[in-house]
């Protein structure tokens, strides 16, 4: 059986874990999937699936605030730290885990995640455990109000990519919320878009459009999704696109 673990990324209240249960019901529908869900949020309290393995029930960020008095911040990041230590416990899971797809929701804070240790500490875990691995990074769209915002993503994406050493696909969440927006998710029509006004709005602008050029000159993906988990829209293109990563046998130009 070939594991592809795809890993949720992103800030909080983007809506990762809804994603991830959106994503799964599609998968067990459409394909009859198996799939393996992680919850890596020490401090969660409401989850909207039901995780296979839950990191909290083994290192709980609430727990750990109590025992050596802490701040909610403090004990996320020592929760962290310490899941950073005992990556073993995710080895094991994902090692027992008998599924196509292993869907990894990350913390909500995804600093306290990425700007530690932990996350490429477990994203080698994963690298050794499963046949395939990459990321997606989630935006509410309500963020991309600017061209700017959409340079901004696009850097955050290869950022993400070359902290973990994965792909990641960058994924534009609740467009249920916000029916306009402009960009349509295709990243060369997109480009032009952004490119063009970026080239007029002064000097800053112009450095971006060149950081821009550069970004997607080697980017693999020329699609960014735009997904509704709330109303399971988009979620078709977004797996063409995990499968077109995962299988090596696709096009994505």
């Amino acid at each position: 059986m070939t594991k592809n673990v795809i890993m949720f990324i992103g800030p909080a209240g983007c809506g990762k874990s809804t994603l991830v249960y959106a994503y799964s019901s599609w998968l067990v529908k459409e394909f009859g999937a198996s799939v393996f869900k992680v919850n890596l949020d020490t401090a969660a309290e409401y989850i909207p699936y039901e995780p296979d393995f839950d990191v909290s029930f083994y290192i709980n960020a609430h727990r750990i605030a109590k025992e050596f008095g802490l701040g909610p911040n403090g004990a996320l990041v020592k929760s962290m730290d310490m899941l950073a230590e005992n990556t073993r416990i995710i080895e094991k899971a994902i090692g027992d885990a008998n599924a196509d797809f292993i869907l990894v929701d990350t913390p909500g804070q995804m600093e306290v995640f990425i700007f530690r240790d932990v996350a490429p500490k477990i994203v080698e875990v994963f690298k050794r455990m499963a046949n395939n691995v990459l990321a997606l990074f989630i935006l509410d769209a309500g963020v991309i109000k600017r061209v700017e915002d959409y340079v901004f993503t696009s850097i955050m994406s290869v950022a993400l990519q070359a902290r973990l050493g994965i792909d990641v696909v960058p994924v534009i969440n609740k467009i249920d919320v916000y029916p306009n927006l402009e960009l349509i998710g295709d990243v060369i029509s997109d480009v032009d878009i952004v490119t063009e006004k970026l080239r007029n709005s002064g000097l800053y602008g112009e450095m971006l459009s060149k950081v821009m050029d550069v970004i997607w000159l080697y980017s693999k993906a020329t699609r960014v999704p735009r997904v509704s988990a709330k109303n399971m829209q988009g979620l078709e293109e977004l797996h063409r696109i995990v499968h077109e990563l995962t299988c090596s046998c696709g096009d994505l130009t």
